[in-house]
C-alpha cells in the first residue's frame, strides 16, 4: 500500500543533473517526487519523477514504453539513472479539480467524459498485457483541453507476473482481491476506476475513508449509495457504480461494456463517438445494492482549479 513520505525536496533553481533545472514541484508529497524541470539539452520543459532506485526507474520506463495511447503518459527516457522523464502536461491533477469544484464534485457530463478517456486508456493497457493497479484522482492529470492523462506506473505489473508479497496500490481505491493479496485481473482496475468516478460525482469515496484500525473499508463496509450525496444522480448510473464496485471481481462488468453505458449520461457537448458506430459490446449487468447507513468525512486536499468541470 502506498504511503506519503516527508522526503526532502529539491529547491527551485537547483540542478538535478547537468541538463535538468528544477522549475517547480508538481507532486512533492510522495516518496518519489515529481518536478517540472527545464531540459537545457532539449530546450523544453519536462516532468521528472525522481525514483528510489535505478532499478525502479528502469522498470517503470520499460512499462511505459509498452503503451501508445493519447490518454497514457509517454516516457522520454532516464537521466542520471533515477530521473524518469516525461512530457510536461499543462493542467491539474483530477484530485485538485474535484477539490476546487463547487460542492467538491464535478458535473455528471464532465465526470463521464473523463471516465471514458481513462477507461479507454485502461483498455489499451490491458490489451498490452498490463494492469495499472493504482487508478485514482491523484494519478490523473486533466489538461487545459479537458483531456485526462493516466500516469504513475510504479504499481503496474504484467498480468502473467507473479503477484507481489504485499498489497499494491492506494488503500481506498484498491480492489478487494488485491487487499486480500489474491489473484487479480483487469477487474481490479475496473474497481479503482469506479471509486474514482464515485469521487468525481460526490466528493466522497464509496466505502468510507481508511483508518489505521480499518485500512481497507471495502472489505467490511457496504457501498454508500452515491444518491445519498447527490440526490439527482440517475438511478441507472448509481446501479452501474454498484456493479463496478462488487466485492467479487467475477460480477463486475468489463470496460468495453461500461464505457458505452457511461456515454449515455453525457448531456452536454458533442458525443465522444459517432452515433451510428458499432461498438461491438453488450449491455452490462447492473445489479442494485443496499446502501450503508453511515458515511465518512472528506479528506483535506490542496486547492487548485478546473472550473470547466465544476457542476
Amino acid at each position: 500500500m502506498k504511503k506519503r513520505s516527508g522526503a526532502k525536496l529539491a529547491k527551485i533553481g537547483a540542478r538535478l543533473t547537468d541538463d535538468l533545472t528544477v522549475l517547480a514541484v508538481i507532486d512533492g508529497g510522495s516518496a518519489e517526487p515529481v518536478y517540472l524541470v527545464w531540459s537545457h539539452r532539449n530546450w523544453c520543459p519536462m516532468a521528472c519523477k525522481v525514483m528510489r532506485s535505478a532499478h525502479s526507474a528502469k522498470v517503470e520506463a520499460e512499462t511505459i514504453g509498452n503503451f501508445a495511447h493519447p490518454n497514457v503518459v509517454r516516457g522520454l527516457g532516464i537521466a542520471n539513472h533515477v530521473h524518469l522523464l516525461m512530457p510536461f502536461i499543462e493542467g491539474t491533477q483530477l484530485s485538485s479539480a474535484i477539490d476546487s469544484a463547487r460542492q467538491l464534485r464535478l458535473s455528471v457530463s464532465n465526470s463521464m467524459r473523463l471516465a471514458i478517456y481513462v477507461g479507454a486508456a485502461l483498455i489499451h493497457i490491458h490489451d498490452r498485457g498490463f494492469l495499472h493497479m493504482d487508478v485514482k484522482p491523484d494519478n490523473i492529470i486533466v489538461g487545459v483541453d479537458g483531456r485526462p492523462t493516466l500516469f504513475d506506473f510504479g504499481s503496474a505489473r504484467r498480468m502473467d507476473a507473479e503477484r507481489p508479497s504485499v498489497s499494491v496500490g492506494t488503500n481506498v481505491y484498491m480492489a478487494p482481491e488485491e487487499c486480500r493479496m489474491a489473484a487479480v485481473g483487469t477487474s481490479a482496475d475496473v474497481f479503482s476506476l469506479a471509486v474514482t468516478i464515485y469521487e468525481m460525482l460526490t466528493g466522497e469515496v464509496p466505502f468510507g475513508r481508511d483508518t489505521p484500525a480499518d485500512p481497507f473499508p471495502q472489505l467490511s463496509n457496504d457501498v454508500i449509495a452515491p444518491r445519498k450525496f447527490r440526490k439527482n444522480l440517475p438511478q441507472e448510473l448509481e446501479n452501474l457504480l454498484f456493479a463496478c464496485l462488487e466485492r467479487d471481481p467475477a460480477f463486475r462488468p468489463k470496460l468495453a461494456e461500461i464505457l458505452p453505458q457511461l456515454h449515455i449520461f453525457i448531456e452536454h457537448g458533442p458525443p465522444m463517438w459517432p452515433a451510428d458506430l458499432d461498438l461491438g459490446s453488450s449491455k452490462a449487468e447492473l445489479p442494485s445494492k443496499a446502501a450503508a447507513k453511515k458515511s465518512s468525512p472528506r479528506r483535506p486536499r490542496s486547492k487548485s482549479s478546473l472550473r470547466s468541470c465544476a457542476s
